[in-house]
């Protein structure tokens, strides 16, 4: 039976608020999930032309210790799956590095649910903590950048 979340727990090497900005930051995002970032008055539009057209929208919110983005919009896999979802950072300070719990909660059965897990898993657990760890990310990079809107 599919859970209808995508969780995982990784420790980055950086203070919460350098994390934050890379999760709220266009020119950050950009450099650990997908080139084809643009965020403007706090929506964010992730574009993902390699793999079909692929977009989602997120309004995107910071709190104190948190990061949430609802997605609005989304034909990620094809599928409309993530439209409803929210996808939650919790930062949580430890000795010389941040906690970093992920939920992306009320996802829908769809057959990209693992294909997303795992890449999930890859982009925050793998390319955000090289970024913020070495500089240097692992996005997506798809041959066109998504128009400002």
């Amino acid at each position: 039976m599919q859970s209808n979340e995508i969780k995982f727990t990784t420790t980055i090497k950086a203070p919460p608020e350098k994390i934050m900005e890379a999760l709220m930051q266009e020119e950050h995002i950009q450099k650990w999930w997908t080139n084809e970032a643009k965020v403007i008055d706090g929506k964010g539009v992730f574009g993902f032309s390699d793999h079909g057209d692929t977009e989602a929208r997120f309004d995107m919110e910071r709190h104190d210790n948190k990061v949430v983005w609802k997605c609005t919009k989304s034909s990620m896999a094809g599928t409309n799956a993530w439209e409803g979802t929210t996808v939650t950072f919790v930062l949580t300070p430890e000795a010389n590095s941040t906690r970093l719990d992920f939920l992306q909660s009320g996802y829908r059965e769809s057959p990209c649910y693992q294909v997303c897990n795992d890449a999930w898993g890859f982009f925050v657990g793998t390319s955000l903590k090289q970024y913020l760890e070495t500089g240097k990310g692992s996005p997506v990079v798809n041959s066109r950048k998504i128009k400002k809107r």
